[in-house]
């Protein structure tokens, strides 16, 4: 048994690795072990094999204290173990059925289409602002039947939520490595605070909502279909939690999937140029780029006991970083792991949506989304050039566009 590769001087959070992480995940890959980060008091796993195994495990590597770097225990689907996480996932799966979510590309196709149509019409435009974030927006929105009108304070509380989670992580912790920051420790509760305020709004709202619905139910939404289908007496705050889960992965994450496509496409002109002449290719793009560069770069785990991975014994109780975005680029397991390649077949073998019992449950909707949008994008324009510099979101988990500046060419 041998000791862990230690990092001292890496800090997966730094600005400076969030614009570009991937030569540090591939550092990572070389020790073929998990990476102990004293600075962070961490441990970072990045082999695919390891990474599929360990995000399956959920007896040893425990979800209860949250999937984000710091430590919180809340009633969220992805956020809990069983037997919880078992009586929550019935509930949801429900409504998460492959003919219930087909049923929902007629919606994603209005939208989508009233979207492109005033972004074509405007010939340059922010499609991040303009489109991309729009679309999941409301069709989560819809399908939980919030008002239009509410639409646009709920995606504020969402980006609230994720931001104070960004904020939070990208401040180096105080972790007895070396002498605290004042500065850091103030900016640390500014997080905190924001992030609480956004949860607490969406709680009020949405407490106030099941109480309208239940009064008055619509039938078709989630919401009233949730309540209806309650036969396992959930209270509240669980339900509460259950739609703040949908609202803010449902929009956040296909957000930066289709920002980070369109960047994809722009920097490999080539594969551009192929999967526009091949629409048969479509689906294949986007399960290139959830491999190649995922929204979602990885997920938090605790670890319940000792536990040994290849020869490395990572302690119980340690915090630990299943890399998603660094397994998706194992050498072991793709060749030419950092080249994007329409063409690869990989046959949804990435780990963007995890796996096991955590497997993203709005997959399939993530996928009709950026299916509608890619096709309306290429029937729709001869092509999209850049319009100025594209931005990326400063996010140690997430990784996506914050702007796009696009000249988009219709078809005559």
């Amino acid at each position: 048994m041998t000791v862990a590769p230690l990092v001292s001087d890496l800090d997966p959070f730094a600005a400076e690795v969030m614009a570009n992480p991937y030569p540090v995940y591939a550092e990572l890959l070389e020790s073929d072990q998990p990476v102990y980060l004293p600075r962070r008091d961490m441990w970072v796993v990045t082999g695919h094999d390891d990474v599929r195994a360990a995000v399956k495990d959920h007896e040893r590597f425990s979800s209860a204290d949250g999937i984000a770097y710091d430590r919180s225990r809340l009633p969220i689907l992805f956020g809990v173990d069983p037997p919880d996480h078992t009586r929550l996932r019935k509930l949801i799966s429900r409504d998460f059925t492959p003919r219930t979510v087909q049923s929902w590309r007629p919606l994603v196709e209005q939208i989508c289409t009233e979207l492109m149509d005033a972004a074509i019409a405007a010939g340059e435009v922010d499609l991040v602002r303009e489109v991309l974030v729009p679309l999941p927006v409301r069709v989560i929105a819809a399908l939980l039947g919030i008002p239009g009108d509410d639409v646009a304070q709920f995606k504020k509380w969402s980006e609230g939520v994720i931001e104070g989670f960004n904020a939070n992580a990208r401040l180096r912790p105080e972790t007895g490595h070396g002498p605290a920051d004042p500065e850091d420790a103030a900016r640390r509760q500014q997080a905190a605070k924001l992030a609480l305020k956004a949860v607490s709004n969406i709680s009020v709202y949405f407490h106030t909502l099941l109480d309208e619905r239940r009064s008055q139910p619509l039938g078709t939404d989630l919401i009233s279909r949730l309540l209806a289908a309650n036969s396992d007496h959930l209270r509240d705050n669980e339900l509460v939690w259950l739609c703040l889960a949908l609202l803010v992965g449902g929009n956040e994450t296909t957000t930066h999937l289709l920002g980070n496509l369109c960047i994809a496409l722009l920097e490999h002109p080539d594969q551009h140029r192929l999967v526009r002449s091949r629409p048969e290719l479509m689906g294949p793009a986007i399960e290139e780029t959830l491999r190649y560069d995922p929204p979602v770069q990885s997920v938090f785990r605790s670890a319940r006991t000792d536990v040994e991975i290849g020869s490395t014994v990572i302690p119980a109780g340690s915090r630990v970083q299943l890399s998603f975005a660094a397994a998706n680029r194992d050498p072991r397991h793709y060749a030419d792991p950092d080249r994007f390649w329409i063409e690869r077949q990989t046959d949804s073998s990435h780990l963007s949506f995890g796996s096991g019992i955590h497997f993203c449950i709005g997959a399939p909707l993530v996928r009709i989304e950026a299916e509608t949008f890619l096709r309306q994008l290429f029937e729709r324009t001869e092509g999209m050039e850049p319009a100025g510099e594209f931005t990326r979101i400063k996010s140690p988990t997430f990784r996506g566009i914050a702007q796009l500046p696009l000249h988009l060419t219709p078809r005559a």
